[in-house]
């Protein structure tokens, strides 16, 4: 998972993969306007980010593509590069409705049978929590996610995890531990 929102994944286009690096480009979002048009515009903190994928993502957007392209090939249509990754059309000119990400979450979710109080941006949730929980640096995670700060991504997303805080009793019990072969202040 990228852990990007649902706006800048909409607006991910074929020439934003890199397949040879294993490489993301998130350079704008998807926004629907009050009339319902969709347009594109900046990232929330108007900065690009370039992410690592790993290898398996990378397989899984080899196969997208090429689930595109089967059904364009009958029509002579080819995926334009500069077309968006997830489009309803044949040659990726349009991106997915903001709204279709939600439904697609709410069909999957349902399917797989997890509690309705799960929405789509909790993916963006877990992802953050889950590599924080993990050790990666929140530098990283802050950049992976486009936080302008990394406070913003602690003060946002540092939920406290029950399993780290055990870690965090652990080491301190270990270091108390391994410190009491100090000798003790003798008694007067």
């Amino acid at each position: 998972m990228v852990g990007g929102r649902r706006g800048e994944v909409g607006a991910v286009r074929w020439n934003n993969v890199d397949f040879s690096t294993g490489e993301l480009a998130i350079t704008k979002a998807l926004v629907e306007s009050r009339d319902r048009s969709i347009y594109e515009k900046d990232t929330m903190t108007h900065q690009a980010r370039r992410i690592a994928l790993d290898a398996a993502t990378v397989e899984v957007l080899r196969a997208w593509r090429a689930a595109v392209e089967e059904p364009a090939k009958p029509f002579g249509v080819t995926v334009r590069a500069d077309g968006f990754v997830f489009s309803p059309e044949l040659d990726g000119s349009k991106p997915w409705r903001p709204y279709h990400w939600t439904s697609a979450w709410r069909r999957l979710r349902d399917r797989i049978g997890l509690d309705p109080a799960v929405r789509l941006h909790g993916l963006r949730h877990f992802t953050a929590t889950r590599l924080l929980d993990a050790g990666v640096p929140v530098k990283t995670v802050s950049g992976r996610l486009g936080h302008a700060r990394p406070a913003t991504t602690l003060n946002v997303y540092a939920h406290l995890i029950p399993a780290t805080d055990r870690v965090a009793a652990d080491v301190i019990g270990d270091l108390l531990t391994t410190s009491s072969t100090v000798d003790a202040p003798e008694e007067r």
